[in-house]
């Protein structure tokens, strides 16, 4: 006669079917496992791995509870409630669940890392940092430690304290995209814009749909002066099926640098459509009418930046001049004494 499945027999079946991603198979062995010893606490974990995959994230967490009810000393089963909580939004559940199972388990660099991620979510950068660095102690070889870390130190200013660690990630997974466009998004706030382009081209190699760095690299060819092919960039993140308000205004700002005015008015136009308070909107369109000759408009455009932004000193010195050229020296000179106010500090 053979011998009847054992709990064992189904909790080894349903792995095998989680490893082979048959979910509801997997669940069916594991709820089989469970008939037969309902304190089979792996079944429990498993379980709740595989609704978790199959969507059914609460499910996933009654299973993880059920699994520490069972066994108060299973460090996974805190740890995979954590994630599920994290992937929630929950994420000061997540941090107390990481933290029971450090608790079980101080040694297990992943606890670390995933609790460094639950506080810098929060921005909790301190606690994060010390996490990331205590999971890197334990366990050198984890790029997404090192690529966090840099996160938390460019969140917090530290620009080259976050640039090595973005350099270290690279080092040790150096075909990550996410990698270069990170550091090429530090680049970008430190000044260095070809260095930027590089590393966005990195992630383009990489990931040749990656929006997001064809976005940024055409701000980065803007700022070096290369408007053409800031175009190019913007225009492909609209093909990649992108559309917002500041997408819109680059894309007029690199066409009023090359002397488009009618098309970088459109692209102003709509910028400011899907975002009615973007003073910038406002001014570079002022500027486009004034470089065609359409003073009066320009002033307008202008004092719709201002109003917007009463600080803006460059739409108080374009509107200086816009007024004249219209004639009105009274005006000009108002503004031109707010310039000079704005820009010494004294408004």
């Amino acid at each position: 006669m053979t011998p009847s499945p054992t709990e064992f027999d189904y909790l080894a079946q349903g792995q095998l079917y989680l490893q082979q991603g048959q979910t509801q198979a997997a669940i069916a062995n594991f709820n089989a496992a469970l008939d037969i010893n309902p304190e089979l606490t792996a079944a429990y974990y498993y379980r709740g791995l595989a609704r978790r995959n199959s969507g059914d994230l609460p499910g996933a967490i009654r299973d993880y509870t059920t699994a520490a009810e069972v066994d108060a000393d299973y460090p996974v089963a805190f740890y995979a409630r954590g994630v599920v909580h994290r992937h929630l939004g929950e994420f000061e559940k997540a941090i107390l669940d990481y933290t029971l199972a450090i608790d079980l388990e101080p040694d297990d660099a992943d606890f670390f890392y995933a609790r460094g991620v639950g506080h810098a979510s929060l921005s909790h950068y301190d606690q994060a940092i010390a996490d990331f660095t205590e999971a890197l102690r334990l366990n050198p070889e984890l790029p997404n430690a090192y690529y966090n870390l840099g996160i938390a130190y460019r969140d917090l200013g530290q620009r080259a304290t976050a640039l090595e660690n973005y350099s270290r990630a690279l080092q040790l997974r150096p075909g990550d995209a996410d990698y270069y466009y990170a550091r090429g998004n530090l680049y970008s706030d430190m000044g260095d814009y070809l260095l930027a382009v590089q590393d966005y081209d990195r992630a383009i190699q990489v990931v040749p749909d990656f929006a997001n760095a064809y976005y940024n690299r055409g701000i980065a060819q803007r700022n070096l002066g290369e408007a053409q092919k800031a175009l190019e960039d913007f225009n492909r993140t609209f093909e990649l099926g992108q559309s917002f308000a500041y997408l819109y205004h680059n894309r007029g700002v690199a066409r009023l640098d090359l002397d488009d005015y009618d098309a970088a008015i459109a692209d102003f136009d709509r910028s400011i459509e899907l975002d009615a308070n973007h003073a910038n909107a406002y001014y570079f369109r002022g500027q486009a009418q004034a470089r065609k000759g359409a003073f009066q408009i320009a002033v307008a455009e202008y004092t719709q930046a201002i109003e917007l932004r009463s600080d803006f000193a460059e739409a108080f010195r374009d509107r200086a001049e816009a007024h004249r050229q219209l004639g009105d020296s009274r005006a000009a000179e108002a503004d031109e004494g707010s310039f000079r106010d704005l820009s010494q500090g004294r408004a």
